[in-house]
């Protein structure tokens, strides 16, 4: 008997922390109408002019409407892209309390984050009076905490595409992006320049558990 209310004592005592810790963290939904996008557009349910949901996770549009129609993106105004990401990557609530979607909620930069995104873009070009379509698809994360690179120009930051990110035990993750990314796979797609299926496949594994 004496164990028995042990136990139920050690489940009472579980049950107070998980309420306590659920009651200290007052997160801001987008339902609630008051979260705004980087650009200071307040964030509404389901796609927004843009193409972007940020309830779903999820961004389906143009290319320049990814970046707002900015003016530098107006060559690849006509590429279609589809963007998904995780929670870690661009949360769909405020748990910080800045009216801004949490990133990396938990880490103080993306790095060992387990954050992810795919971009998947197509489009189309002129060769010889003919139109070419190409479709491209990669994949990113977040590099883990024990990852590093070779600085090859000694500029104390990866390079784009140039540098790679490699695992403790030395094993190569993917080509570096945007400082602390990396592009574990990419299958591109263009006939009329003689590419078929997958352009690259990280050494490690392609997937995105165990980063």
């Amino acid at each position: 008997m004496k164990k028995m209310a042990i136990f139920l004592y050690c489940i009472l005592l579980a049950l107070a922390f998980s309420t306590n810790a659920m009651a200290a963290e007052v997160c801001t939904t987008i339902q609630d109408g008051t979260l705004l996008t980087s650009a200071g557009e307040v964030i509404v349910p389901g796609f927004d002019k843009w193409g972007y949901n940020y309830q779903a996770h999820i961004f389906s549009g143009g290319y320049c409407d990814s970046y707002r129609n900015a003016e530098w993106c107006q060559p690849w105004k006509d590429v279609e892209l589809v963007m998904k990401w995780n929670d870690a990557w661009l949360s769909n609530k405020d748990c910080t309390s800045d009216s801004l979607l949490d990133r990396h909620y938990g880490f103080g930069t993306y790095i060992g984050s387990g954050a992810w995104e795919t971009n998947h873009m197509k489009g189309s070009y002129e060769l010889n009076g003919k139109t070419c379509k190409w479709v491209d698809f990669v994949k990113i994360i977040a590099v883990p905490l024990d990852a590093h690179y070779i600085d090859l120009n000694n500029n104390g930051k990866p390079d784009d595409y140039v540098e790679y990110w490699y695992t403790s035990d030395a094993k190569e993750i993917g080509a570096s992006i945007w400082g602390a990314f990396a592009i574990i796979e990419e299958v591109y797609n263009d006939p009329c320049a003689g590419f078929h299926g997958k352009l690259y496949g990280s050494p490690d594994h392609s997937g995105f558990g165990g980063w």
